[in-house]
């Protein structure tokens, strides 16, 4: 199964399983909920230290709200669901092949569930933890070590020999041998064969190219060797014929150019002595580096290349041919049988191929896919067979690949092209904007843009003119400036428009908390639940909840002021607190630019100009802000404390130190 990680790739990888599910609901999301068999599933997919409650609740939120967005989806777009049940049938190969390969083999080390939870109910006893999941789910918590401890009782004699300190070593080995040997042991169980198939063309691309079916040159030597030069070099004096030679060196066996020489090793300068000198010559004394020896030798003969003949080249020329490349095939082409009947043809092949990345394409020849295809056929038959698609683990799997599947219809269909704008609604405002806003884009790819452009509140453009005002020359106001605050916020604009979109919808699928033990949260969608849900975490000193929750508030509210004016304040207060600073400048800034004749208005000013002083040390920003408060209002109850922060920032901060030795002073 090693080779379909590489194709059929999944997020998370699965390592353990789950008993039957309960299905005791933990939330109730319109008409279905999220189960406790989500959870388990969930679990399951995660290291023993990370099955509990703590870590994984972020991923049971985020299985919760899919599936609530699935039920939007359901509704909204029930035509839909033929095509997704079509792909769901169409991968459930794949799903189950990934089943039995991380559950059935590598987590239950071969074994069933019904196997496991037998034993399990029998030594219950062994196991214990403190986890959460491991009362509330045991079976899920437990399963490796109920595998590995039953793994060893049914093999005794390898039990005879692990204790405390080798025990995972060896079931880590065992794993690794079950995991390796499986995929033979299917084919050879179900009687699958590989059908043999000749690339076409080889003799001709032999006889196309024959200077790569070469033969080496050779060459018929004589040898005389000794363990120092100086005797060497004695012997060979007055040496001058081949016959003389003859009488104190040994023949060789034919050498081949480049090659080891027998009784010498690699004496790469002879090819060049060779090359040099030519036949019927001496070479001078060369010196062998795998045995230390030296050696002079006769140059008999010199064999040039010849082509091959075929019977001797045809696997080589084989082998160049498939390595130029698949040779094509006819789609109904065989590849492998299973009892004599077909399993893969090359149209399998070719349509796994188009699934694979146009760049990594080239990675994956046939004989890969078609071992890729091999195993995942071989382990989904092996798993239908055991029952596994009626297993927990491949349910919950199944419905949680469904939930997204709608969830991404939704995600297609509205949040990322139309914003739920009607399409005459978007024609008209693409006719009059695509000179100045949508150049070089036709309708139907401005769409998405369209829809921002006409989905973005007033009050979003109003905060970006106030806080970014140098940005827009000299422009008077917003509204001449909206053109070019759209191109600049209109990417992050996108994300509140999505999520007021969603957000309506959602109000016709109610949740409800089961089991609060999870700690989930779905936040209301109106504004006198979501600011008492955003009060009680402030007063609770859950900050960054409560920011969370007014962050919502301005979301899923832009057209009121009353509402926006007091989100304003109320996370201006929050980041000051959570050390936010330059946040909560903005926040007050806004506020003051937004709603300028407010008569509570002077409030942000003074605090505009307090966190600039006091935290970000922006004394001349400062200024600005207090002077503009006791301009626009002097006689407010914060105008005094205003006047003395001015003072003080004009006197750099002498008017502060001399109150507090004051102060010292008439304390002693």
């Amino acid at each position: 199964m090693r080779n379909i990680l590489a194709i059929f790739v999944l997020s998370a990888l699965i390592i353990s399983c789950s008993p039957a599910p309960r299905d005791e609901a933990i939330v109730k999301i319109g008409n279905t909920a999220l189960f406790q068999s989500d959870a388990e599933f969930l679990a399951s997919t995660k290291p023993e230290i990370y099955r509990n409650k703590k870590a994984l609740v972020a991923e049971l939120q985020q299985a919760a709200e899919a599936r609530r967005t699935a039920e939007v989806a359901r509704t909204l777009f029930a035509g839909e669901e033929n095509s997704i049940q079509k792909n769901l049938s169409e991968s459930e190969e794949a799903r189950l092949a990934r089943v039995y390969f991380h559950f059935y083999l590598n987590a239950n080390l071969g074994q069933t569930n019904k196997t496991l939870q037998d034993y399990y109910k029998k030594n219950k006893n062994r196991y214990a933890d403190s986890s959460d999941l491991s009362i509330s789910m045991p079976f899920t918590f437990f399963r490796e070590r109920i595998a590995a401890d039953f793994f060893l009782e049914k093999n005794p004699e390898l039990a005879a020999h692990v204790n405390d300190s080798n025990k995972a070593m060896v079931i880590d080995s065992c794993r690794r041998e079950i995991l390796s040997s499986e995929l033979d042991r299917l084919k050879k169980h179900y009687n699958v064969e590989l059908v043999k198939i000749e690339p076409p063309g080889i003799e001709d691309y032999y006889k196309a190219n024959p200077d790569q079916f070469q033969t080496k040159t050779q060459y018929k030597l004589l040898n005389l060797s000794d363990a120092d030069s100086a005797a060497l070099a004695k012997k060979i004096k007055g040496i001058f014929t081949r016959e003389d030679f003859a009488k104190i060196a040994v023949e060789m066996p034919l050498a081949k150019q480049g090659h080891f020489v027998m009784g010498v090793g690699m004496l790469p300068t002879l090819d060049a002595e060779i090359s040099r000198l030519g036949a019927k010559k001496f070479t001078p004394i060369l010196r062998s580096y795998d045995t230390q020896a030296y050696h002079v030798f006769y140059i008999d003969s010199i064999i040039p290349p010849q082509l091959k003949p075929w019977d001797r080249a045809k696997s080589l020329a084989k082998s160049i041919v498939e390595n130029q490349g698949d040779v094509p095939l006819d789609s109904s082409t065989v590849l492998a049988t299973i009892n004599g009947n077909p399993l893969i043809t090359e149209k399998d092949v070719l349509e796994l191929r188009e699934k694979i990345h146009p760049m990594r394409r080239l990675e994956y020849n046939r004989d890969m896919i078609l071992k890729d295809l091999i195993e995942k056929s071989l382990y989904a038959r092996a798993a239908k067979e055991k029952g596994l698609d009626k297993n927990p683990e491949f349910i919950a799997w199944t419905r949680q690949i469904t939930d997204r599947a709608y969830a991404q219809v939704l995600t297609d269909s509205l949040l990322t092209r139309t914003l739920g704008v009607p399409e005459d609604s978007l024609k008209a405002a693409y006719e009059a904007e695509k000179d100045s806003l949508f150049p070089q884009m036709d309708f139907e790819h401005s769409k998405l843009p369209v829809a921002v452009w006409l989905r973005i509140p007033d009050l979003s453009y109003r905060k970006e003119f106030v806080i970014n005002r140098d940005n827009y020359g000299d422009a008077p106001n917003w509204e001449s400036a909206k053109r070019a605050i759209y191109r600049n916020i209109r990417y992050f604009e996108l994300s509140g428009i999505q999520e007021r979109v969603l957000a309506n919808f959602l109000k016709s699928i109610p949740v409800t908390i089961i089991d609060a033990s999870w700690e989930l949260e779905f936040l209301p969608n109106n504004f006198a639940e979501l600011a008492a849900q955003a009060i009680t975490e402030y007063e609770n000193r859950n900050l960054q909840k409560a920011r969370t929750a007014w962050e919502k508030v301005k979301i899923l509210f832009p057209q009121s002021d009353s509402i926006q004016k007091a989100a304003f304040y109320e996370l201006a207060n929050i980041y000051q607190e959570l050390g936010l600073y330059s946040l909560a400048v903005d926040e007050y800034k806004a506020i003051a630019g937004i709603w300028p004749n407010d008569s509570e208005t002077y409030k942000a000013y003074f605090m505009q100009g307090f966190v600039l002083s006091e935290y970000e040390k922006k004394d001349s920003l400062a200024l600005i802000a207090f002077e503009e408060m006791l301009e626009k209002f002097p006689n407010s109850e914060l105008s005094d404390d205003a006047k003395m922060m001015v003072a003080n920032i004009k006197s750099g901060g002498k008017v502060f130190e001399d109150l507090i030795k004051k102060i010292e002073s008439s304390s002693e």
